[in-house]
């Protein structure tokens, strides 16, 4: 049996998915920019990058409400 070896790109990006639940929240507006980076120089719709991004503006999202 023969498996499909993942390409440098899914590896990176998830290794990326890994470093936003990581990440520190005075971070994550560095790291959602060079996600959204990423995002506009991707020639295809990567669904590991959005999903990235979609984690990162939630908890930033969530910690504006704990501070509220």
């Amino acid at each position: 049996m023969k498996f499909r070896k993942a390409s440098e790109t899914e590896i990176k990006s998830k290794d990326l998915l890994k470093e936003v639940s990581r990440c520190k929240p005075e971070k994550l507006e560095g790291l959602l920019r060079q996600i959204e980076t990423k995002i506009e120089q991707s020639e295809r719709k990567e669904g590991d990058l959005l999903m990235a991004k979609t984690m990162i503006t939630s908890r930033m999202a969530s910690m504006k409400n704990k501070n509220v």
